[in-house]
Parts: C-alpha cells; sequence; structure tokens
C-alpha cells in the first residue's frame, strides 16, 4: 500500500440518517473545494463537487442535511488535505442487507468503493485504502418497525449480523488496521431506538471504533429521524470521535 496518501477516502453507508431525510433542512450546508463525492456511476463513474441535493446525498426536498459531509469538511480543513467520498445510504434498510459482501446495500458500497479506488483522481493521489467508514442504522430493526417486513429485533441477531458486515469488511483489500469505524446513535428515547442497545451494551468495542452521541439532538418531529441542525453537529461528532482514536 501507498505509504503517505495525499488524500483521504471516506465511505457511509446505513439508512435514512446516514443519508439525510427529506425534511432535515436545517444547519449549515458547506461546499469545499476540498470535498468530493463519487456519483455511483460504477465502472464509468466520476468524482463531483460534495454538494446537498445531489447524488449520493438525498435528492429530495430542499437539500437536506448530510452528517457525513460535514465530517468530511472538517476532516479537509483539519488536515488540509482533500477528502474524497463514497456513500450508499438506503432509506428503511435492515442489517440483512448489510451483513455480507453478497447482501445488496453492502455489496453494492464494496463495488463503488472499488472502482472509485480505480478512478484517476485516487490513483495519482496514491490512495488505495480507506481512512474511515461511517455508519447510522438500526431503526428499521426496532420490533416497532411495521413497516419493514424481513428484519432482525433482538439485539443478540443483530450483533451477530454487524459481526457478520465487518468481518466482510475487513476482508477488503482497502480495509487497514488503521481503517476506522464510527457509528452514530440513533434518535434517543424515540420509536425506532430499541438498536441503540447495541451500543449502550458496547457491542463496537474494537480499537478503531467509535460511536458518536445523539445526546440533545432533535430530530424532523417524527422521533426517528435526525433534523438537519442534528445532522451537522452529528457529523461533527464523528470527526471528533475518529480524533480521539489517533
Amino acid at each position: 500500500m501507498t505509504d503517505t496518501p495525499r488524500a483521504r477516502l471516506v465511505l457511509f453507508g446505513g439508512q435514512s440518517n446516514m443519508l439525510g431525510h427529506r425534511l432535515a433542512t436545517g444547519g449549515d450546508k458547506p461546499v469545499s473545494a476540498r470535498v468530493w463525492a463519487w456519483d455511483n456511476g460504477g465502472a464509468e463513474g466520476s468524482w463531483r463537487r460534495a454538494e446537498l441535493g445531489l447524488p449520493h446525498f438525498n435528492p429530495l426536498g430542499d437539500k437536506a442535511n448530510n452528517a457525513a459531509l460535514h465530517f468530511a469538511v472538517r476532516l479537509a480543513e483539519r488536515l488540509d488535505e482533500d477528502v474524497y467520498l463514497v456513500g450508499h445510504a438506503v432509506n428503511g434498510s435492515s442489517i440483512l442487507t448489510w451483513e455480507a459482501e453478497a447482501a445488496e446495500n453492502l455489496s453494492r458500497l464494496i463495488t463503488e468503493t472499488n472502482h472509485a479506488l480505480h478512478s484517476a483522481e485516487l490513483v495519482a493521489a496514491g490512495i488505495d485504502r480507506v481512512d474511515t467508514v461511517l455508519w447510522h442504522q438500526g431503526e428499521s430493526d426496532d420490533p416497532e418497525a411495521w413497516m419493514v417486513p424481513a428484519k432482525l429485533t433482538t439485539l443478540a441477531d443483530y450483533r451477530a449480523a454487524f459481526q457478520r458486515m465487518r468481518a466482510a469488511l475487513a476482508r477488503q483489500p482497502w480495509w487497514t488496521d488503521a481503517t476506522c469505524f464510527i457509528a452514530g446513535e440513533l434518535v434517543r428515547d424515540g420509536w425506532l431506538s430499541a438498536r441503540n442497545d447495541f451500543y449502550s451494551a458496547g457491542a463496537l468495542n474494537g480499537p478503531r471504533d467509535a460511536v458518536a452521541s445523539s445526546e440533545g439532538l432533535g430530530h424532523t418531529g417524527d422521533h426517528a429521524h435526525l433534523d438537519g441542525q442534528a445532522l451537522q453537529t452529528l457529523g461533527r461528532r464523528m470527526y471528533d470521535a475518529r480524533v480521539g482514536l489517533l
């Protein structure tokens, strides 16, 4: 692997709070000349300036906010380096769609990451590894998530599926011992927050793992989706969590 990459590659995955709910339009909406987003176009994909409202952020509504963008902007500013984002966050997705290389959503994230790593921009920057993976998921694996037919509703089952997902990520050639994995808590005391038990149980406990707290963060009114200001704050907390891992 390249010893001194001149930029950082950050992935993000999960469900609607990682994507940004269409009503989560508050908070700052930064645009940075140093933050780029992959358009998820597969082998024909390309990079564009990361901007809310464009894929792979939420294209619905009035430019919904996104925690990964705030993380990336803060990382680029602090390191004085370009940051490249590859994301695949899917509304309503259960951990079942993420638990293995062949699972629909993890497969897509891995595939797009592989294509992005072969792009001229990342090759020129010497990037062949992932710096950080951002994750926010779990609402669809709450027993009360009546709208999701296939899900895991116990801590034991969710923990096992999560461990399978982490093992699948660790098998990728771009994952290293230095790759950080940072998850965000679900809305505190929300109606789909049961899977916060995964974090309160200390189940995310690797040497490069961290959890960004959702304490004090607001929601869009449904007690499930973080609002725009909350997503901004969560992204910055995710950055602070990365700093704490170094």
